[in-house]
């Protein structure tokens, strides 16, 4: 059998499990729909995946089906996110 990818392929994994090819267009797309304004404010999170970790994937995507990593692997930022949306929701 052939191959199907000759090169090396770089994918975002998006917040609902959806995946899509890394790159400068689609990195640009999603920054102006998160309404990002300041690249310095964003932060690389690497996470090693073992059995506790895959256990709390499959169960933030059984639950959610929007903030699944959040969710799964940043539960302080999803309170972070949740207190800011609150705050300004007040104004």
């Amino acid at each position: 059998m052939g191959d199907y990818v000759k090169d090396k392929v770089t994918y975002m994994v998006m917040d609902d499990l959806a995946v899509k090819p890394f790159s400068t267009t689609s990195l640009t797309t999603l920054l102006n729909k998160l309404n990002v304004k300041d690249i310095g404010a964003l932060e690389e999170k690497v996470v090693d995946l073992g059995m506790e970790e895959v256990v709390k994937l499959l169960k933030a995507s059984l639950l959610t089906k929007s903030s699944i990593l959040i969710d799964a692997f940043l539960p302080i930022l999803k309170e972070e996110v949740n207190c800011q949306q609150e705050v300004e929701g007040n104004f």
